[in-house]
């Protein structure tokens, strides 16, 4: 095993082991309560939006769930790759910008052929923060699976100085996750209109931020 091999193994089995510690001291809540959970017992897959900042909750809270989740091919991918497997979630490596229209095929294939939903940064993996890419109104248009528009409030965190300002929440601390309406994308759309889709997943996001902290104080 070389060096590399062990960084990637060192990682995900720290990373994970953190992670569940953390967030065991914390309370959490999804509004509504159990959302994720009905889609996934009345037999229906979605793609859940959030922006790469808030992705620890989701992962924790998501775990062992018929969910996978999408990371990029790219080196510091593995290290999220390693950690999230470890906390019981499927993986799908690749890219909606990187390998063109047959790789994304592929994985839109291998997608539906498991049956699972999907769990997207929207504004991953290298920003800008808070502006969706097209990739997840790609994946929704090929796979007619509606995108459910994901909001985590962090009531206190540590914010790291990266492109996205990643949060990390603080031990002991509450956590929420709002889930948005489902968008569904058309299957066949024009380069005009997958922008407007792209801009609208953006707005929702942002809105359902600025929802949730006048919110918070009512479910808190």
């Amino acid at each position: 095993m070389d060096l590399q091999k062990i960084k990637y193994f060192l990682v995900g089995v720290l990373g994970s082991l953190i992670i569940r510690i953390l967030f065991s001291t914390m309370s959490i809540k999804e509004i509504p309560n159990g959302y994720s959970q009905d889609l996934e017992r009345q037999g229906k897959y979605a793609i859940y939006a959030f922006w790469h900042a808030h992705m620890l909750l989701p992962c924790y809270v998501g775990r062992n769930r018929n969910v996978k989740v999408l990371i990029s091919q790219h080196r510091d991918g593995e290290y999220i790759a390693q950690v999230v497997q470890r906390l019981g979630y499927g993986v799908a490596r690749g890219s909606t910008t990187r390998g063109g229209a047959k790789a994304l095929l592929r994985m839109i294939k291998k997608i539906k052929e498991e049956s699972i939903s999907l769990a997207i940064t929207p504004d991953g993996p290298k920003g800008p923060r808070f502006v969706a890419q097209s990739g997840a109104i790609l994946l929704g248009q090929k796979t007619q699976y509606p995108i459910i528009p994901v909001m985590i409030y962090l009531e206190k965190y540590w914010e790291i100085p990266s492109w996205d300002r990643f949060c990390i929440p603080k031990p002991f601390s509450k956590a929420r996750i709002f889930y948005g309406d489902p968008i569904v994308v058309p299957p066949k759309l024009e380069k005009r209109e997958m922008e407007e889709c792209r801009v609208s997943l953006e707005k929702v996001l942002i809105k359902l931020g600025d929802e949730a902290e006048s919110i918070i104080k009512e479910v808190v």
